[in-house]
């Protein structure tokens, strides 16, 4: 005679177990859906997109803590600290950590880096 075991889930219990489970636990640097990647690893201002395109991901990998600046702004005024443009400031952080934007840019891409600061920035 075999004996069956019977397990029960409340309905909270099998949410809690759902979003366990669908959580992402590392960090991705990888473009997805056939992006582009632009790595930057130094104080500096780098014009990663010009014209129309999308922002999917910024990720701060390590290197020395520092504010990330990301703008919207054409390649001609990417230039020091553009003087418009600017939608998000990524404070230092721990890392590593990934910041999902899934947004447009209608004028390009600028990202300026406040320290050497590890950053991928994954566009399309």
């Amino acid at each position: 005679m075999k004996r069956i075991l019977e397990i029960s889930l409340t309905g909270a219990a099998v949410l809690a177990l759902f979003v366990f489970s669908t959580m992402r636990t590392t960090v991705t640097a990888q473009a997805p859906n056939g992006g582009q990647e632009t790595y930057i690893n130094t104080a500096t201002t780098t014009v990663v997109r010009n014209g129309f395109g999308y922002l999917n991901l910024v990720s701060i990998n390590g290197g020395t803590g520092g504010a990330v600046t990301l703008y919207d702004i054409a390649s001609s005024g990417c230039t020091g600290t553009p003087a418009s443009g600017k939608f998000a400031v990524i404070a230092s952080t721990s890392v590593p950590v990934s910041m999902f934007y899934e947004i447009s840019v209608k004028n390009g891409l600028c990202v300026v880096t406040a320290a050497a600061t590890d950053v991928t920035v994954s566009w399309n």
